[in-house]
């Protein structure tokens, strides 16, 4: 039976498969890891040596993810600077293959405006989804992969939007929340009317589809 993936924390969990959110000074004590500038804090680092940073970590084979990275119109951070350093850390994403993980704050016309120019070839992942429809479709229609977290567990309309994407463009996180990865999936489930074994059966394999191949060899391994 697979294993219940948690595509986005901030917290540690040995008893599922997690991608674990990094910052800069932190140590990779974990087997799976995201690492990338957040929109939060580009003005309270130097950027490049972020950037510098999150080339090494690709190189290296040290990250399982880019992220999460993004744009976000709720901050006083210029968008113009968010956009540039988004684009420049997805270029890393490519260039090594790996997924992105994606914050997106009121900024999805902006994603789009940057979607029609480039779109990259590495798996996008919008994290905490929790827009309308129309945007998800759009966003499928680009290849991109959506995860929703808590807000599923109780908001209606999300839940309406929920059934309506395909299986095989989701992911499940518990972002910074004391939620449990499983009872988000047992909403899914529910919500998709589905036997919650194939549910985690397809998200195994969504996960298998676009992350690096020895990943959960180096899962497994001590």
């Amino acid at each position: 039976m697979a294993e219940f993936i948690n595509i986005h924390t901030h917290k540690t969990d040995s008893l599922n498969i997690n991608i674990f959110n990094i910052k800069y000074n932190e140590k990779i004590d974990y087997k799976l890891c995201s690492f990338g500038l957040h929109p939060w804090d580009i003005d309270k680092c130097n950027v490049n040596n972020y950037l510098n940073k999150l080339n090494n970590l690709c190189k290296n084979n040290k990250i399982a993810a880019v992220g999460e990275i993004g744009i976000d119109r709720v901050i006083n951070t210029s968008v113009d600077i968010q956009k540039d350093i988004y684009i420049k850390q997805v270029a890393i994403a490519e260039k090594y293959n790996l997924p992105v993980i994606i914050h997106c704050v009121k900024a999805y016309s902006d994603f789009f405006e940057i979607l029609k120019k480039h779109t990259p070839k590495t798996p996008m992942i919008f994290h905490g989804y929790n827009s309308n429809l129309q945007t998800a479709e759009k966003l499928i229609e680009k290849k991109c992969f959506l995860s929703f977290g808590q807000q599923l567990l109780t908001n209606k309309k999300l839940q309406e939007v929920f059934k309506q994407i395909p299986v095989n463009n989701i992911f499940f996180e518990t972002d910074n929340s004391i939620e449990k990865i499983e009872n988000i999936y047992k909403k899914a489930a529910e919500i998709y009317q589905i036997n919650i074994d194939n549910l985690k059966t397809q998200i195994f394999s969504n996960f298998a589809n676009i992350f690096k191949s020895d990943l959960l060899f180096k899962y497994n391994a001590k």
